[in-house]
């Protein structure tokens, strides 16, 4: 053996002891703040389910139309309800108070949304006085982040220790909320733990018969709904799967299949018989012509980046964000060739300041490019997308076009612009969703 190599051992050794003896004998009094999660059950969770009146919005989520209304999600609290039927002055009508709600869809006056880990429906023939089917409620479909409302403030206090008395455990319930607790113990300058989360709890799904005959009447989405209705089937979202009910002439949802999509998957967008899912790192292809079994097509890879999608009949256009969650600093848009689902190609990229949501319109895309505003980008040239005009909001995030308007929703407002003159776009009306 190599004396140099001989002497790096020495070191190492050296300082590992050195590194116990700091573990073990300099310790100093400090403050231990012990984390508890707070469980609730499925039932008491939906107790909360309350409508309410119009209240402020203070975070983004995602978007849909249905007749002449506009449901807006607040992330974790519920729906705002906005009645549009004078695009020129919408009416902020209520809020449906729904505890751990992020995706929203509608088939024919039923709600279907997201409940923490349960799949909950309200009846809202009345959409003034939703009336909720707890009945109909499916538990342990959807993951969940347990940390939701974790007081990450804890950590910033100098030379703070956490630990937890108890990790999240799915499997005892919905984490609701902690419990803290601050004791005064001697400690090691540099102890420390790690954990890991628990196993997922996993549903079974099965078939049943009792689906809803003929065309059913369903909502719009914005480009980063997880929800999605196709022909008697509600199509769904949970991390690497597409989980599927039936939904029967009840319009109660019956568990149905599960695809692993061999990716963490995001957005849903359907195309005729094509359905296309962005995910972290890529945009996959289904064939939906047969909404019971949908079969997967293809598959094209990018950068891992966080990647809603639509499509027109020969091109899907795909935004690429970088931030926080979206592990890449990389802010673009991809336009790729699906004339052939079984060749898909990347033909085009345009750089983008950090775009979300999209909508597309004859040769126009409509992109909400965070706080950058709107961009529409001039598609008639796949190969060479330019942008053609912006207009400065304080934060755009998603988009539906429902010609000749286009509904936009911000940070605290949402926004309608009519698009018949697309690149230019007049603005229709300005709604606070506010008290």
């Amino acid at each position: 053996m190599k004396p140099q190599l001989l002497f790096l051992i020495a070191i190492f050794f050296t300082a590992s002891c050195e590194w116990d003896s700091i573990n073990t004998t300099n310790k100093e009094w400090v403050d231990v703040t012990y984390v508890t999660p707070v469980y609730e059950t499925a039932s008491s969770v939906a107790e909360q389910v309350v409508v309410e009146a119009p209240k402020e919005q203070t975070s983004l989520g995602k978007i849909i139309t249905y007749e002449n209304y506009v449901l807006v999600n607040e992330p974790m609290k519920g729906i705002h309800i906005v009645d549009h039927t004078d695009s020129s002055n919408p009416i902020n009508l209520s809020f449906l108070s729904i505890p751990g709600n992020l995706d929203l869809a509608i088939i024919d006056d039923h709600l279907y949304v997201d409940m923490f880990s349960s799949l909950a429906v309200f009846d809202i023939r009345d959409v003034l006085s939703p009336k909720f089917k707890e009945s109909y409620t499916i538990e342990n479909v959807f993951d969940y982040d347990a940390f939701w409302n974790f007081p990450f403030e804890i950590w910033e206090e100098p030379n703070s220790y956490v630990e937890y008395r108890e990790y999240p455990d799915k499997t005892k319930g919905i984490v609701v909320d902690w419990q803290t607790e601050t004791i005064r113990e001697k400690r090691s300058l540099y102890d420390y733990r790690y954990y890991n989360d628990g196993a997922i709890p996993d549903l079974a799904l099965t078939s049943e018969d009792g689906n809803i005959d003929g065309v059913q009447q369903t909502s719009t989405a914005g480009s980063m709904t997880r929800f999605l209705p196709i022909n008697g089937y509600l199509y769904t979202i949970n991390l690497n799967e597409l989980v599927l009910f039936q939904i029967g002439s009840d319009y109660k949802p019956s568990p149905w299949i599960k695809k692993n999509t061999q990716t963490q998957a995001e957005t849903l967008f359907q195309l005729n018989d094509l359905l296309f899912v962005g995910s972290v790192n890529g945009m996959l292809v289904y064939d939906v012509s047969d909404a019971a079994d949908p079969d997967y097509i293809n598959r094209i890879e990018h950068m891992r980046s966080c990647d809603p999608v639509v499509a027109d009949i020969n091109y899907a256009y795909v935004t690429l964000r970088g931030g926080t969650n979206c592990f890449t600093d990389v802010n673009e848009l991809q336009i790729i060739d699906i004339q052939d689902p079984q060749n898909l190609s990347l033909i085009s990229r345009k750089d983008m300041f950090n775009p979300h949501g999209l909508g597309i319109y004859d040769d126009h895309l409509i992109i909400c490019d965070g706080t950058a505003g709107i961009k529409i980008v001039d598609v008639s040239t796949p190969t060479k997308p330019n942008i053609v005009n912006s207009t400065l909001i304080q934060f755009a995030y998603d988009v539906i076009i429902d010609y000749p308007n286009a509904l936009i929703v911000g940070d605290t407002d949402l926004y309608q612009y009519d698009i018949s003159n697309l690149p230019d776009m007049q603005l229709v009306s300005q709604t606070p969703i506010l008290d």
